[in-house]
């Protein structure tokens, strides 16, 4: 598999840790135990930082280019791009939820435990598409000069949470994924 397509692999791994944490929280948003919203809040940082402005950029670009090619799967890739595109929504909507509860404004418990199972869904629906369907599609059809193409339009940065370095902002949160 080409290293473009592992990192984003790895990238999964790494979100899939950081959902199955947020299931955890959903659990006891549910059962009504208390809840770290601290906690709460920066998984939605996290996701909002990493996974929606850089992940999802990787793969538009490689989704783009793979729609090039004349057997390309044009409706797999544009709903996948289109749902980048509804996750990112869908992830400033919790966090505004999120930031009205952490400041004790009236949100119901039941509508922010509606929120996160809904986004849980999405992204876990997503996550599984692309590994399931379109990763075995682009390690088959595309071609070494694309994987040229798609390295010169790559952005760099580092995933703050699972990087070799974290960053402060995320240490807390680390922390609590080392526990879980």
């Amino acid at each position: 598999m080409h290293p473009q397509l592992q990192e984003l692999h790895q990238d999964h791994v790494n979100l899939a840790k950081v959902l199955h944490l947020l299931e955890k929280q959903l659990a006891d948003v549910k059962s009504g135990e208390h809840i770290d919203l601290e906690v709460l809040s920066e998984i939605v940082d996290y996701v909002q930082t990493y996974p929606d402005r850089v992940h999802h950029k990787r793969e538009d670009i490689i989704f783009s280019i793979y729609a090039e090619h004349p057997a390309s799967r044009l409706d797999l890739v544009g709903r996948l791009m289109e749902e980048h595109t509804l996750l990112s929504k869908k992830t400033h909507d919790l966090r505004e939820h999120i930031e009205q509860w952490r400041h004790d404004s009236p949100v119901a418990r039941e509508r922010v435990v509606s929120i996160i199972a809904d986004y849980l869904s999405m992204q876990w629906g997503h996550l599984n598409l692309e590994e399931d369907s379109v990763f075995g599609l682009l390690h088959q059809e595309l071609m070494p000069a694309d994987w040229e193409r798609i390295e010169t339009s790559m952005p760099l940065s580092a995933d703050p949470l699972f990087a070799n370095t974290v960053r402060q902002r995320f240490a807390n949160l680390f922390s609590q994924l080392q526990r879980f």
